[in-house]
């Protein structure tokens, strides 16, 4: 009896291990929390590159990179990219590590159609320099690219010849119009006067975050910026919460907008599912 008391001790004993063992490895990979800056750490490197290749006739492939290293290992490494085809969600690439220095992603689609695309990505370390002392440090990375395919298949970053030019503006007016009626259905929708908000797009994030925080002194940037990223790692690449409760993938989603309130009270992220579901979230300031 004894015996058996003590394998079945045992095995409840185990069995709470192994909960909590997997239930902690999964909170780490699926979390992203802001910590206080830590200004000791820096980025090596943080880049996201979009490479094309010609297959024959009308076809490519997309070879889409994101890497980064820390000057030191992290508690936890993350890095999180997404990828936009003519204004909407075609992909995520998401990898975490522990008591990692760099990180490395690669993914490969094949294309048919012409297309601006654009990669963002959030790079993210956890650093815990004492055992109640956590601290982050994070940067962002971008790239942009144009494919077009007829008569011939080409790309460029920049257009170069009056022809790409030309194309540029294309695929431009197409993009823009797909996310502005995205944005301008939400607005509707839950009632925002978009006058009263100043709004980048999330993949201009990168390039325009400073003039957009420009009211801000630079350490509460990197807060917001942070808990931004918080928030759009939790409530949209795992999964978006529509109103019936059911959870449903951003894939097909319109680049969310970011719209930050005059009043600095404030921020909220437009944009609608594939399906026209308009889908708002508010981080309050």
């Amino acid at each position: 009896m004894k015996l058996q008391l003590k394998y079945t001790v045992f095995l409840v004993l185990t069995t709470i291990f192994v909960i909590l063992y997997f239930s902690d490895n999964r909170q780490a990979e699926e979390t992203i929390i802001f910590f206080p800056i830590d200004s000791s750490l820096h980025f090596e490197h943080a880049s996201t590159h979009l490479t094309p290749k010609g297959t024959g006739g009308s076809t490519y492939s997309i070879t889409w990179k994101v890497n980064s290293a820390l000057d030191q290992p992290a508690y936890l490494r993350q890095d999180v990219s997404l990828l936009y085809k003519n204004g909407k969600l075609a992909g995520a690439l998401k990898n975490w590590r522990q008591n990692k220095q760099e990180l490395s992603q690669k993914a490969e689609s094949k294309e048919r159609e012409s297309g601006r695309y654009e990669a963002v990505t959030f790079h993210y370390a956890e650093v815990h320099p004492a055992d109640t002392i956590f601290t982050s440090a994070q940067q962002l990375s971008k790239d942009k690219l144009y494919t077009v395919t007829s008569p011939a298949f080409q790309y460029f970053h920049r257009p170069l010849s009056e022809e790409q030019i030309q194309w540029k503006k294309t695929l431009d007016g197409l993009t823009d119009q797909t996310v502005q009626n995205g944005l301008e259905k939400a607005g509707q929708a839950f009632q925002v006067n978009l006058d009263q908000y100043n709004i980048i797009s999330l993949t201009d994030l990168p390039s325009k975050k400073n003039q957009w925080l420009s009211s801000f002194p630079q350490f509460k940037r990197e807060e917001i910026v942070g808990k931004l990223w918080e928030g759009l790692y939790k409530n949209y690449v795992l999964g978006i919460k529509k109103e019936d409760g059911s959870t449903v993938s951003p894939q097909g989603s319109t680049i969310p907008q970011l719209l930050m309130a005059k009043n600095q009270g404030e921020i909220l992220v437009l944009f609608t599912l594939k399906d026209g579901t308009p889908i708002m979230l508010r981080q309050k300031l």
